[in-house]
C-alpha cells in the first residue's frame, strides 16, 4: 500500500474514535494508527512520568492484585518472597493487598488476602510503611485496584483480573514505577516485573512509538482474534464484521476487512478496526455479524414478504425463519376469535405468546390466566364457574365468580389444559358449544363470549387414544394449532433472546445496562436449553447478580457440567464438600476439632473426606 494512503486511512479511523491496524499476509504490522495504541496501551496518557528500569534490592513494592496468577504474569509464592510474604495459606486466586521492601528479609511486609469467592468487598490495606502512608485497594463491587502513596492514587480498572503495582526506589523516595494500561503488550506483568523484568519509562505526554514491521504476536497474545485475523489472512474465511473479542481482558468490537493490491483469490492483508465495546450503548440493537453468526438457518422466501404490525409481539423474541412463522400464525389467531391450542415443551413461552395473541387483537377486553397444573381436581368447577353462596362447607355466602365470567368478552387462556380431569373436559366442552355456564350449586344459565387459548407440553393426541382426554374436545379446541419449537431447534434466535432477557432483565431489577462477551455467547450456544427460555432466563439472571461489571463473562454463567444443568444431589454435595473445608481452615487442620464444629461423628467425618478428596495433610 502507499504511504500516503495509509496515512489517510489513519486519520480517518482516529478522528472516528476506533482503532486501526494493518497486518500483512506474514502477520507484520504495516500501520497502526494513535487510537489503536491507546486502546492496547501501546503509549499511554499519564499523569505522571517515570524512568525505564528494574526492581532494586531495596525497592519498596506494593501490590493490589484481584486474583493471584491471572493476568498478572503468573505471579506465585516466589516472587511474594522477594517481600517477605512467606504464607502456605496463600493461594493461586486469591486477592491480595500488600507492601514489602523488596530483597531485604530484614522488613517485615504488611498484607492481607482473601479467597477470590468472598466477592462484593473491598479488600484494603492502609499503614504508615517506612514513612510513608500506603494505601492498596481490591474494591470488586466497583472491579477496580487501587493504590495510594501519600494519598497519590494509581488505579486501574479491571473485567476480569488485574494485577496492580508501584514501586517506591529504596533510595530516593520517588516513584520508580506505576502500573498502565496495556502493561501485557509492554510485558510489564506484575510477576515479570518482580522477577526481575526490565520496564519501559513513561512520559507525561504521549510518545508516538512506531510499531511498523513488528510481528503481530509482538503487542497481542495468541486468542480467538489472531485465529481469525490469520484465518482472514490466509484466505480461510471472509471478512469479519462487529464481533465482539476480547483484547488482553477487554472487550472490543472488531472489524476485519482483507485487502488485496491486485486482482487475487488470496489477499495481500487485513485491516483489523476496533472499537472499545465498553461506551457502546446500542451493542444490543446492532444488526451485526454475531447475530449474523447465528442466524444459520435458511428463510423461508415467502415469510420475508409476510407483513404484520411490527408492535405485534415485541416482546416475543426471534427473528428465525420458525419464529417468523409462529408470529404470523399468532397474528392471524388475533385477527378472529376462533379456539387456539399451543403446543410445545415447558419453557417455550406459551403463556407470553397467548398473552400477546390476545392483545393484538383485543387488548382493552380482560385476559384471564389459567394454570390447570395448580388446581385441585375437586376445585376445578368451582373455580371455572364460579359458584353460588352456600353451594358447599365453606363457599362465600355471597358465592363467588368463575375464570369464565371474569374473562367474559375477552380471552381465557388454559395452561396445561391436559391436566383436566374427564368429567370437567365434559362440561368445558359444553361451555365452548353453548357459550353458556352453570355456577356451581346454581341451574340458572349465564351467557359468556369468551375466546379460548388452550397450551400444553403433553401430546394431546396420544392421550386421546389412551383414553386420557375427550376426542370431541380435542377437536373442538384444535382448530389453530400453533407449534412453537424448543431453542435447540432454533439456536439463530439464540443472541437475540439473550440481549432480550439481559436487557428487559436489568431493567426490571433497575440494574445498569450489560453485554455479553463473545466468550459467554459460545458458552450459552453450545448448551441444548432443555429448560428452553425459562432455564436460558434463570442462567442470565444469576449471572447478572454475580457479575459487578457491565460485560457478563463465561465465568458469570451456571449451566452445569457439560453444559447441561447440575442436579440438587451434585449441589448439595459441592457445598458439603465446601464447609468441610471451611471448618478444616477455620480449626487450622484439627480434624477433631473440625467434625466437632460440623456435629457429626469420626466415621461420617473421615468418609467425607475420602468421597470428595480433601486433603487433610495440607496448611491450612
Amino acid at each position: 500500500m502507499i504511504n500516503k494512503q495509509i496515512k489517510i486511512i489513519e486519520s480517518l479511523f482516529d478522528s472516528m474514535n476506533q482503532g486501526m491496524l494493518y497486518v500483512n499476509k506474514q502477520r507484520i504490522i504495516q500501520s497502526c494508527n494513535r487510537k489503536a495504541k491507546e486502546f492496547t496501551g501501546i503509549v499511554i496518557d499519564s499523569h505522571a512520568s517515570h524512568d525505564a528500569g528494574v526492581i532494586s534490592q531495596g525497592d519498596i513494592v506494593i501490590i493490589a492484585d484481584n486474583m493471584l496468577g491471572d493476568d498478572d504474569g503468573n505471579l506465585s509464592s516466589a516472587e511474594l518472597e522477594m517481600i517477605n510474604i512467606k504464607n502456605p495459606d496463600i493461594r493461586q486466586g486469591d486477592m491480595l493487598v500488600a507492601v514489602g521492601v523488596y530483597g531485604n528479609k530484614k522488613f517485615e511486609p504488611q498484607y492481607k488476602h482473601l479467597r477470590r469467592y468472598q466477592t462484593d468487598v473491598e479488600l484494603k490495606l492502609n499503614v504508615n510503611y517506612c514513612g510513608y502512608n500506603i494505601e492498596s485497594i481490591v474494591d470488586t463491587v466497583n472491579k477496580k485496584v487501587t493504590i495510594k502513596v501519600n494519598n497519590r492514587p494509581y488505579e486501574l480498572k479491571y473485567h476480569h483480573s488485574m494485577g496492580n503495582i508501584v514501586v517506591l526506589d529504596g533510595i530516593t523516595g520517588k516513584v520508580k514505577f506505576f502500573q498502565a494500561r496495556g502493561y501485557s503488550v509492554r510485558d510489564e506483568d506484575l510477576g515479570n516485573l518482580m522477577r526481575g523484568k526490565e520496564f519501559h519509562g513513561k512520559s507525561t505526554e504521549m510518545a508516538d512509538v512506531d510499531v511498523t514491521g513488528k510481528h503481530f504476536f509482538d503487542l497481542f497474545d495468541e486468542s480467538d482474534l489472531s485465529r481469525s485475523l490469520f484465518n482472514v489472512l490466509d484466505g480461510k474465511e471472509p471478512a469479519e464484521h462487529n464481533k465482539l473479542y476480547e483484547i488482553n481482558k477487554r472487550p472490543f468490537i472488531c472489524e476485519i476487512i482483507p485487502w488485496t493490491e491486485k486482482n487475487e483469490e488470496s489477499p495481500d492483508g487485513a485491516f483489523l478496526v476496533f472499537q472499545d465495546a465498553e461506551h457502546l450503548e446500542k451493542l444490543i440493537d446492532d444488526r451485526n455479524d454475531i447475530i449474523r453468526q447465528a442466524e444459520v438457518g435458511n428463510r423461508a422466501n415467502k415469510l420475508d414478504t409476510v407483513i404484520y404490525p411490527e408492535e405485534a409481539f415485541r416482546n416475543y423474541a426471534g427473528n428465525s425463519s420458525k419464529m417468523k412463522a409462529i408470529k404470523y400464525m399468532a397474528y392471524k389467531a388475533s385477527q378472529n376469535k376462533f379456539n387456539v391450542i399451543i403446543t410445545g415443551e415447558s419453557g417455550t413461552g406459551k403463556s407470553l405468546l397467548a398473552r400477546g395473541i390476545h392483545n393484538a387483537g383485543n387488548p382493552d377486553a380482560p385476559f384471564v390466566e389459567v394454570n390447570c397444573n395448580a388446581i385441585a381436581p375437586s376445585l376445578f368447577e368451582s373455580e371455572l364457574f364460579g359458584y353460588v353462596g352456600g353451594a358447599f362447607t365453606g363457599a362465600k355466602s355471597d358465592g363467588k365468580v368463575g375464570f369464565f365470567e371474569a374473562a367474559n368478552k375477552g380471552t381465557i387462556f388454559l395452561d396445561e389444559i391436559g391436566e383436566l380431569p374427564l368429567d370437567i373436559q365434559v362440561k368445558l366442552l359444553h361451555v365452548l358449544q353453548n357459550k353458556i355456564i352453570y355456577r356451581v350449586g346454581s341451574s340458572k344459565p349465564i351467557k359468556v363470549d369468551v375466546r379460548v387459548i388452550a397450551a400444553t407440553n403433553q401430546n394431546l393426541e396420544e392421550m386421546v387414544a389412551q383414553g386420557k382426554f375427550r376426542q370431541d374436545l380435542f377437536y373442538r379446541i384444535n382448530v389453530f394449532p400453533i407449534e412453537i419449537p424448543p431453542i435447540r431447534e432454533r439456536k439463530e434466535d439464540l443472541y437475540v433472546l439473550i440481549n432480550s432477557i439481559l436487557k428487559n432483565t436489568c431493567e426490571n431489577y433497575g440494574i445498569e445496562p450489560k453485554q455479553i462477551s463473545g466468550e459467554a455467547l459460545r458458552k450459552l450456544m453450545a448448551h441444548n436449553w432443555p429448560g428452553n427460555v425459562r432455564e436460558l432466563e434463570n442462567v442470565i439472571e444469576r449471572a447478572i447478580t454475580l457479575c459487578d461489571s457491565n460485560i457478563v463473562y463465561s465465568e458469570h454463567l451456571s449451566i452445569g457440567k457439560n453444559d447441561s444443568s447440575e442436579t440438587l444431589k451434585e449441589m448439595l454435595e459441592k457445598e458439603e464438600a465446601r464447609l468441610i473445608e471451611v471448618a478444616l481452615i477455620n480449626n487450622n487442620g484439627d480434624k477433631q476439632k473440625a467434625m466437632e464444629s460440623l456435629d457429626i461423628s469420626r466415621a461420617v467425618f473421615y468418609s467425607k473426606l475420602k468421597k470428595y478428596g480433601i486433603d487433610t495433610h495440607r496448611r491450612y
